[in-house]
């Protein structure tokens, strides 16, 4: 069975070979030939990854952790794959909302109301499909002061332009965080083998920071009033059930388990 698994994963009709540097094209094909010119596929390849069906309604789940004295929560929604149409603003928003130390969740959450050494937001993006996922780890007493803030973070990015300056700010770190990334040779190998990965062309390895520059904040305020929409997310909280169910009943109905 493991040799049957195996065949259906690792295939040349399935691979991808990167090699960057000092190298001809003629040079680069030889190798590869002396080194996967006899490698071949057995067997059925693994079925491709469904496009993921209608997604549910949004759920609220207490896994229940008695004694905890803090709460793990997360706020998550249905997302895109990394090649649709909208997935370059999406990721600049995510940075905005979510993506860095200045991102709004993590000012808001950590410096602002220290409730948390951190907290996070964004898009996470695949081949077929994605999520939105958002989270924190926070105080008990704090666990429904925090959900809050996150949604009204996530109503606001959805609904207010962003402001110039932070635009540009975000820009710039984005931009700059990707080139300083990818100086080195196995770097950018890696980065264009991910980019396959996900379903996206070579060419994007030089588009990516042209692109983001030109996003502007109408874009980014319509793709996140679509995907970080309160009402379409849903909120699992892990923590004591006797701290903190009380503070979870203004976000609705919440399904306590144990596991």
């Amino acid at each position: 069975m493991m040799v049957t698994e195996h065949a259906k994963r690792f295939r040349p009709d399935r691979a991808l070979l990167v090699i960057t540097g000092r190298i001809s094209e003629a040079e680069a094909m030889k190798l590869a030939q002396a080194a996967f010119g006899d490698w071949k596929a057995e067997g059925a390849a693994l079925a491709d990854v469904a496009a993921p069906s209608q997604p549910a309604r949004p759920a609220r789940i207490l896994l229940s952790r008695a004694g905890s004295v803090q709460s793990t929560i997360r706020v998550g929604g249905p997302g895109i794959a990394a090649s649709a149409d909208e997935q370059v603003p999406l990721r600049l928003a995510s940075t905005i909302l979510g993506g860095g130390f200045s991102s709004r969740v993590n000012i808001n959450l950590r410096e602002q109301k220290g409730y948390t050494y951190g907290a996070s937001a964004g898009a996470r993006m695949n081949r077929a499909g994605g999520a939105i996922v958002g989270g924190a780890d926070v105080r008990n007493e704090v666990t429904g002061a925090a959900l809050l803030e996150y949604l009204n973070e996530y109503k606001r990015i959805g609904s207010e332009m962003v402001p110039a300056d932070e635009m540009t700010m975000n820009k710039r770190y984005v931009a700059g965080g990707y080139l300083i990334s990818n100086q080195l040779q196995g770097a950018v190998a890696g980065t264009l083998a991910q980019n396959w990965l996900v379903g996206l062309p070579a060419e994007f390895l030089g588009q990516y920071v042209p692109r983001i520059q030109k996003v502007s904040p109408q874009q980014v305020r319509d793709v996140s009033k679509k995907y970080f929409a309160p009402e379409s997310q849903s909120i699992v909280v892990v923590g004591d059930p006797q701290a903190v169910s009380a503070q979870l009943k203004q976000f609705g109905e919440f399904t306590v388990t144990e596991k």
